[in-house]
């Protein structure tokens, strides 16, 4: 990726790139919950109760996985603000 050279460039993309993983834990967790619900109905003949509970299942662990990343975004931003302070000259 071009953005990996200029440090200016990889500063400005990062809080997008992190909000755009958000985005995609949520959708692909729910994706393949459904998806693995789908295909477990089909095989067993038991529509639509194994494609509701995988797709519940989904629902849950992307939104574990947006917790879990904003956790960690926050974590990032707190070790920002501790060094900036610490860089910042005494009055």
């Amino acid at each position: 990726m071009f953005f990996r050279s200029k440090s200016k460039y990889k500063d400005l993309m990062q809080p997008f790139s992190q909000a755009g993983l958000l985005g995609i834990h949520l959708v692909a967790s729910t994706f393949v919950g459904a998806l693995i619900g789908w295909y477990l109905d089909k095989w067993l003949d038991t529509k639509p109760t194994l494609f509701l509970l995988f797709l519940v299942f989904g629902i849950i662990a992307g939104f574990k996985n947006m917790y879990m990343e904003t956790k960690k975004i926050q974590r990032e931003l707190d070790k920002q603000d501790a060094a900036a302070r610490q860089n910042k000259p005494q009055d």
